[in-house]
């Protein structure tokens, strides 16, 4: 998967709600393949949109 499909598909998980879970991430991101830039990117990427990563299920709007 690219970096720009991986940074687009947290981007829509993580818009709704504001929050994207570990969980979430972990299962968006195909391990083998990730490198360490990507996920950079993709943290920055939702960093600018003021999308949290939190632990456990907290994705219920603020």
């Amino acid at each position: 998967m690219r970096q720009e499909d991986m940074i687009r598909m947290a981007l829509q998980l993580g818009r709704p709600t504001g929050v994207i879970t570990f969980d979430q991430l972990n299962a968006l991101l195909p391990s083998a393949t990730t490198q360490p830039e990507d996920i950079e990117a993709i943290m920055e990427a939702l960093s600018d949109e003021g999308i949290n990563l939190v632990e456990g299920d907290q994705s219920q709007p603020r």
